[in-house]
């Protein structure tokens, strides 16, 4: 019955006109990225994940055709051609198969839950648990009407490749819902999954499943340039519920946003989650503070950049957190044209495996770069 709901519900919809938008023309496309990097870490502790020389090769794949009838049929598919070493078995990733018109589609493979794509947080919640899919098999369809965007998909396999069947008679799991809509000057976006009957298996081949029960609703409007959202979360499963506002107001070249969440779980008393963020953008400088409160723990972040012009950029910025040293970095990064550009870079990280410094991401240690793009 589930199967049948899902098929039936998206297909019903290809009654329109071909939809192509995120799809390549017709026929066969090819793109490719290749690194060369050399990363040189000194602090004692486990090296990082590229300490030495590194480099990779991929390439990426679209097929798309336009059918009789109008929809428009694409598959997409990636190959890691090296991955340190010169040349590997060739093993496609990031499958997905699409099939669209102009009010629906569906969606087979590596693809979003249906919650996922409609789901709006209000700062930082606690109960928005929501699964966010990583390398999962997954059936989604959507549908647009009178301004609403509407989602229904199903997990069908794990990020492993391990199919619901194979442990059981059923052949999808984790039922998920998600829809955003516009009316005049408001978007509400909702969102629910239900529990999942094999969350264990999921979550150990992706740390971003969660298998319970979850609801959401919020929504947002402007007015006087202040852009005002509110949102309820609940994890009906852990009988845990958050409730947030933010508001983002723009003055000059700074933008502000603030936002308090209220927590409530049961049997417990969780500590309220607040922040605000200011960004300036003037010109080549931009600046981003940000500050939270997440569970009693105070977060500070700095990032900072400036565009020299011709191509070369300058980053820098730190992490605070209690009872954790500061991490900082610089960077510079110059393009090359033509999809080519140089990083070099400097991280400090207190985690000896840290390989994520900073708003970009940075490697800890010193890093040398080179990237081409086709």
């Amino acid at each position: 019955m589930q199967w049948i709901l899902l098929t039936s519900t998206a297909l019903v919809a290809f009654a329109g006109t071909a939809f192509a938008a995120g799809h390549a023309a017709d026929g066969v496309s090819f793109a490719g990225d290749a690194t060369l990097g050399y990363n040189s870490d000194s602090d004692d502790g486990p090296l990082g994940d590229n300490d030495g020389f590194y480099w990779d090769a991929n390439v990426a794949v679209t097929l798309a055709a336009t059918l009789d009838n109008g929809l428009t049929a694409a598959a997409t598919f990636d190959f890691d051609v090296a991955d340190n070493n010169n040349g590997q078995d060739l093993v496609s990733g990031g499958y997905e198969l699409s099939l669209a018109s102009d009010t629906a589609a569906m969606y087979y493979g590596d693809t979003a839950f249906a919650a996922e794509t409609a789901w709006s947080a209000v700062g930082d919640m606690e109960a928005d648990n929501f699964s966010e899919a990583d390398g999962e098999t997954v059936l989604r369809g959507q549908a647009t009407m009178a301004g609403v965007t509407a989602n229904l998909s199903y997990a069908i396999a794990t990020a492993n490749g391990d199919l619901v069947q194979d442990n059981t008679t059923d052949y999808v799991d984790q039922l998920s819902l998600g829809a955003t809509g516009t009316f005049g000057n408001f978007t509400v976006s909702a969102a629910y999954q239900e529990e999942a009957t094999y969350g264990a298996a999921f979550s150990a081949a992706n740390g971003d499943f969660n298998g319970s029960e979850v609801f959401g609703i919020s929504g947002s409007t402007t007015f006087s340039g202040a852009t005002v959202s509110v949102g309820y979360a609940s994890n009906m499963t852990a009988d845990t519920s958050s409730t947030g506002i933010k508001v983002a107001y723009p003055f000059g070249p700074v933008t502000a946003t603030a936002y308090y969440v209220m927590e409530d779980a049961d049997g417990g008393d969780p500590e309220d989650n607040y922040g605000i963020n200011l960004a300036y953008v003037s010109g080549a400088v931009a600046v981003t503070l940000d500050y939270q409160d997440d569970q009693g723990t105070a977060k500070t972040a700095i990032d900072g950049s400036y565009d020299l012009g011709n191509g070369l950029e300058i980053f820098a910025g730190m992490y605070m957190e209690d009872n954790i040293e500061n991490e900082f970095y610089v960077a510079g990064s110059y393009d090359l044209g033509g999809g080519a550009s140089v990083l070099v870079a400097y991280a400090d990280a207190q985690d000896d495996t840290d390989d994520e410094v900073g708003a970009n991401e940075y490697q800890r240690g010193t890093t040398v770069e080179v990237s081409f793009a086709f």
